[in-house]
């Protein structure tokens, strides 16, 4: 059977801590039936992204050019998947067409504390994986109509997703809000949520 292949885009200096982005990686690569490349910047997108089903976005990275953003949208309106992780809302914040495609734009986020993870009742694609609790930063978004969120976590009295998907053009997307610690990145049943994240995103032929 032919592997899918993903574009793992993964950087940052603190924050995502290195140590979290190589925890990313070793979970990913465990999947059967994939196979990754690295780089570190949407900048270095492949000319023809053609080959490949879909991306992982987990970086901090404050600018994008207008050519490495269409290119972007491209892949994702022509049916490409997106994976995006934490920080991959809270970058290229003057960029509001970036927001349009991962679905949410981030206005702020709580304390690193305690957060407790919750499913939803339908929450389809992750049937079968229960609530866990990670230390983490609760990222609050502006949302784009249309997103479905699957887990969600409590700040002031209200529930605010922290797992969602969505649909870009003929693209799939899904974010997930924990990642800002290392910890995080290396807790089982949040592994599992960013596989099957991925398998979804990444099955759309």
């Amino acid at each position: 059977m032919e592997r899918k292949k993903v574009l793992l885009v993964t950087d940052g200096i603190f924050h995502p801590p290195f140590s979290a982005r190589k925890a990313l990686r070793a979970s990913l690569t465990d999947l059967d039936g994939f196979a990754f490349k690295h780089i570190r910047s949407l900048e270095k997108l492949p000319e023809n992204l053609d080959d490949f089903s879909a991306l992982v976005l987990y970086i901090h990275h404050k600018k994008i050019s207008e050519q490495a953003l269409a290119k972007l949208d491209a892949f994702i309106s022509n049916g490409g998947g997106l994976l995006g992780i934490h920080s991959a809302t809270a970058s290229f914040k003057e960029q509001m067409h970036y927001f349009e495609i991962l679905g949410g734009r981030f206005i702020g986020h709580g304390p690193v504390e305690s957060l407790e993870v919750k499913p939803v009742p339908e929450r389809e694609i992750f049937t079968g994986i229960p609530a866990f609790t990670v230390k983490d930063e609760l990222y609050i978004h502006e949302l784009q109509p249309g997103i479905k969120a699957h887990f969600t976590a409590t700040q002031e009295g209200k529930e605010v997703p922290a797992v969602w998907t969505y649909q870009y053009g003929a693209g799939r997307v899904c974010y997930a809000v924990p990642g800002h610690s290392t910890e995080s990145m290396k807790n089982e049943i949040y592994q599992k949520i960013l596989k099957r994240g991925l398998i979804w995103v990444s099955d759309n032929e």
